[in-house]
């Protein structure tokens, strides 16, 4: 089963089974690497890594595991089975414990890229103010205008910050702003050239970076944002996975 759509340096991800129930704001992604394929049904996984530091993940813990290959994103339940050491290198075993599935949600796969960012906060403000011009609320020409100076000189509080990961369904980013789980932005980035980005978001995940203060992290779902658009990540990102299999292979 393994053996036939997975291989040593393959990029998984692992999602506790108990998180997958839950909403995404508490869900926990670990990414890690295929190291050895023993057989159809167990398999050796570098120890994922996060902010710099291990993460051991328990013995007999399960997880939701997902992968792309060149014939889509697969998906299956595993275990960890064992935490070992060889040559000072730690890894995980892992067996298969369901039947491996294909997923069609190749957007929810993540592509580990640095990215500049810029992105802006939608305050409560905001938010109040476009809903007063869309009901055309207004009482006057001036008070049109003044409204829409003020949304202007919203609109143009600019922050930057550093995106690591990105995919169709959202991205993860680093800046020294410091804001709440929960806070609505608006990111626009160029994943490449020639796609440029720019959809509304919302923070579900807030950590510190280790080792440099000040610096946070933040794990981001999109709110709105334009199929296209959302399509066009999702295919840079299958194009990018399968260009680093080619290069690993020397193709």
């Amino acid at each position: 089963m393994l053996k036939n759509v997975l291989k040593v340096g393959d990029r998984i991800e692992l999602k506790s089974i108990y998180q997958a129930r839950t909403t995404t704001a508490d869900a926990k992604i670990y990414q890690s690497q295929v190291l050895d394929i023993i057989d159809d049904y167990r398999m050796n996984i570098a120890v994922p890594i996060e902010s710099g530091h291990l993460v051991p993940l328990e013995v007999g813990s399960r997880y939701e595991l997902s992968f792309l290959t060149s014939n889509g994103l697969y998906m299956c339940k595993c275990e960890i089975k064992n935490r070992m050491k060889q040559n000072n290198v730690y890894y995980l075993v892992l067996d298969i414990i369901s039947e491996l599935k294909r997923d069609q949600r190749r957007q929810y796969f993540r592509l580990e890229k640095i990215i500049p960012l810029k992105y802006r906060v939608v305050s409560e403000l905001e938010m109040r103010l476009r809903y007063f011009m869309e009901k055309k609320a207004y009482k006057d020409d001036r008070e049109k205008r003044l409204v829409t100076e003020k949304l202007e000189q919203l609109e143009g509080m600019v922050q930057e910050g550093t995106i690591v990961n990105v995919s169709g369904g959202g991205l993860k980013f680093s800046s020294m702003i410091k804001h709440e789980n929960g806070t609505n932005i608006i990111v626009r980035f160029y994943l490449e050239e020639e796609l440029f980005v720019e959809a509304e978001a919302r923070i579900i995940g807030v950590n510190e970076v280790m080792n440099q203060k000040g610096r946070m992290e933040y794990r981001c779902e999109f709110k709105k944002i334009k199929k296209e658009i959302r399509e066009s990540i999702v295919r840079y990102i299958f194009s990018e996975e399968r260009r680093q299999r080619q290069k690993e292979n020397g193709l």
